[in-house]
């Protein structure tokens, strides 16, 4: 995993839950990559000194992680008109486009089963137990655009964080974008 998920949840701790942040010592750099799980032994410890179930941790860090990449690569967000566009082309746009500049991240693959005016059904899956992360970040891409989506999660599979579907209703549109800052 790309050492820049590892500096953002650093970044993420010391914000969010400043009283697991003083736990890890461990600089990280952000282009290089650490194994997967090191991420989810992050995850846990700053779940035990914060009491948060690890799987909110996860999801809170998603939506910072989706604010920190939309500030990052503005691109990827600009010109766009929803959070259910961005994501429709999740797999083309943005994993394709940041593939060509790090050959070697590995990104889990959404499955977009199907699109309607308002509504979006994609299926998560990933070697790694990290759908609660996806989530995150699908209700950070929502805030960041002001929208009012429903999100519905369901696990596939064993439950084990490899596999979710979720469906995402508009249930009004927001006036403007929000430019949320990391």
């Amino acid at each position: 995993m790309k050492g820049i998920v590892f500096t953002d949840f650093v970044q993420f701790l010391e914000r969010e839950l400043p009283e697991a942040a003083g736990g890890i010592v461990k600089s990280y750099s952000p282009l290089q990559g650490y194994p997967d799980e090191e991420l989810l032994a992050l995850v846990s410890r700053a779940s035990q000194a914060a009491a948060v179930p690890a799987p909110e941790v996860l999801r809170r860090f998603g939506a910072h992680l989706f604010r920190t990449l939309a500030t990052l690569y503005p691109v990827f967000v600009d010109g766009v008109g929803s959070p259910l566009e961005l994501m429709s082309g999740i797999e083309t746009t943005v994993h394709g486009e940041v593939q060509k500049l790090y050959p070697d991240a590995e990104f889990p693959r959404f499955d977009v089963r199907g699109r309607t005016a308002g509504r979006l059904e994609m299926v998560y899956r990933s070697h790694r137990p990290l759908a609660d992360l996806a989530e995150g970040m699908i209700r950070g891409c929502i805030a960041w655009f002001g929208d009012d989506i429903e999100v519905e999660r369901r696990d596939l599979d064993a439950a084990d964080g490899r596999a979710a579907r979720f469906t995402l209703r508009a249930t009004r549109r927001g006036a403007r974008p929000r430019r949320a800052t990391a």
